[in-house]
């Protein structure tokens, strides 16, 4: 049998662990509500009273929680992308041929433009800020590496061995902030603009397209 110590520092571990759910539901639950404005009008033109009256707190509620606003920021952008990581990896992952890979990957990209545009906004947004703000350099730094690799593992997937992730990403990303950038102002024929292009980018690398 367990001895009363032994139980006491159980049940401790155990509060502490709920406590650590509790704190981490909330993190993710303000940051939920946070992106919306964030994603809307910017990094530049939110404040933290914009932030805690959309969240529906006090702004001392947001500072239990984040240091500050660029710490708020990094941690929604990083929750946001690691989403979209899994997401993506479980596309390449399914594939069960080298054509249905990029297809399912190509409608990946498509379904985050039309779902998740303003959390892509908030993307862009903070790597820009990067250029000229050092705080957010580690976030976008370890972003990009995670985004690098999974345009690696599609590569590998598709035994495309000869192609360079760096530059394969680098394209992916630049056709999907002008896309995004197109949906956002509503022009008409974006998405398909989008597909396409996508496409062709593929077969410009010798690699199948559906």
């Amino acid at each position: 049998m367990r001895s009363a110590a032994s139980q006491r520092k159980g049940k401790l571990r155990e509060v502490a662990a709920r406590k650590a759910d509790k704190r981490t539901e909330k993190k993710r639950e303000l940051a939920e509500s946070a992106i919306l404005t964030l994603a809307q009008i910017g990094y530049a033109n939110t404040s933290l009273r914009d932030i805690a009256t959309q969240c529906g707190v006090s702004v001392g509620v947001i500072h239990y929680y984040f240091e500050d606003k660029v710490d708020l920021i990094s941690y929604c952008v990083q929750q946001y992308k690691a989403e979209f990581v899994a997401k993506m990896e479980t596309i390449i992952e399914s594939g069960s041929s080298r054509e249905s890979i990029v297809e399912g990957f190509t409608d990946g990209l498509v379904r985050a433009i039309e779902e998740d545009s303003d959390s892509h906004r908030l993307w862009y947004d903070i790597r820009a800020q990067a250029l000229f703000d050092e705080s957010f350099r580690p976030t976008v730094s370890e972003i990009e590496r995670s985004l690098i690799g999974i345009v690696r593992r599609l590569l590998d997937r598709l035994d495309a061995k000869g192609i360079d992730p760096v530059d394969a990403y680098t394209a992916l990303d630049g056709r999907l902030r002008f896309c995004l950038q197109q949906y956002v102002e509503q022009q008409k024929g974006a998405i398909p603009d989008f597909r396409s292009a996508v496409l062709r980018l593929f077969r410009s690398l010798g690699l199948p397209a559906a």
